[in-house]
C-alpha cells in the first residue's frame, strides 16, 4: 500500500538530497581536480590563500 506524500513532507527530503549532492561535488573538486599552477590535487595544493582553501 503506497501512501501519498504532501508538499511539506517532500521539502526536507529535497533539501537533504541537495545537501548531499553539494558535499559530493565538493569531494570531487578536492580530490579529482588539479590546480593549474602547481598540478597538485586541490586537497594538497599550497599555492592558494587560506580563505580559498577554507571555502573548498
Amino acid at each position: 500500500m503506497l501512501a501519498s506524500m504532501r508538499n511539506p513532507e517532500l521539502l526536507p527530503a529535497i533539501c537533504a538530497a541537495i545537501a548531499v549532492e553539494i558535499a559530493h561535488l565538493r569531494w570531487v573538486l578536492l580530490t579529482q581536480w588539479t590546480c593549474r599552477s602547481c598540478t597538485e590535487a586541490h586537497l594538497h595544493c599550497e599555492c592558494k590563500p587560506g580563505w580559498v582553501r577554507y571555502l573548498l
